[in-house]
């Protein structure tokens, strides 16, 4: 199964290379000084996304916050699979939880799934059912840069500590969904920050971005033989 994983990892390294290439032109795309103060969104997503990287080297990292974080995120995604859960336990030296079955999808999603940052959008558009949300949009867009900005750090960290939930299902192929999973969300929260940016010209852009990676790739390895050569002429 690990093959497998490893192999598809592989497969997989196109895709994220041309995600990463669709999300470069879409962040381009929302520009930082257009317009009023209170209508850039970019602008507080990055004021947010900053301010959290501050907090996080003044004051070090809230591990308990993360670890709620952590194990609610892991109770999301379960009951999302159907699985059963219990026994969730948390304090600030880690935490735990009970679930039925388990999947990657289930033991990753810490790791790409910004559980504040998610439950930001899920309160903001929710009230947004009851009254008209949109004088605080700036706050909305601050909110998410911050919450992003908290996950990213606490991921960093966290797989920098030799993960068992990373080693069970093999390191490369670990990384690829944790990356490919994380550049997913953050089209999500783009297409939620501007009307510059929707998911379907997201869709378009990656296409065309999997085409240009494509022909990158194909011409790349016409030349390699005669790269070699010439590298093998150099040396000698």
């Amino acid at each position: 199964m690990k093959l497998f994983k490893f192999l598809l990892a592989v497969v997989l390294l196109l895709p994220c290379a041309a995600l990463t290439l669709t999300l470069y032109h879409a962040v381009t795309a929302l520009g930082f000084g257009h317009g009023p103060w209170l209508q850039r969104p970019a602008l507080w997503l990055g004021l947010g996304f900053g301010c959290w990287i501050a907090v996080f080297c003044l004051l070090g990292p809230s591990a308990r916050a993360y670890v709620i974080s952590h194990e609610l995120t892991h109770v999301f995604w379960a009951l999302l699979m159907g699985a059963k859960v219990g026994g969730l336990k948390t304090d600030a030296s880690g935490g735990k939880v009970l679930v039925s079955k388990e999947n990657w999808l289930i033991t990753l999603s810490p790791y790409f799934f910004p559980f504040y940052a998610m439950l930001v959008i899920a309160i903001y558009y929710g009230l947004g059912l009851l009254a008209d949300v949109r004088p605080f949009a700036a706050v909305f867009y601050y909110l998410l840069g911050f919450a992003w900005s908290f996950h990213l750090c606490f991921t960093w960290l966290a797989l920098r500590q030799n993960q068992s939930d990373v080693r069970r299902h093999g390191w490369l192929f670990s990384m690829i969904v944790i990356y490919g999973m994380n550049l997913l969300a953050l089209a999500l929260l783009l297409a939620l920050a501007s009307s510059h940016v929707t998911l379907a010209g997201l869709a378009g852009r990656f296409a065309g971005d999997c085409a240009f990676c494509w022909r990158w790739l194909d011409h790349t390895a016409r030349e390699f033989p005669a790269l070699w050569r010439t590298v093998k002429r150099w040396a000698n």
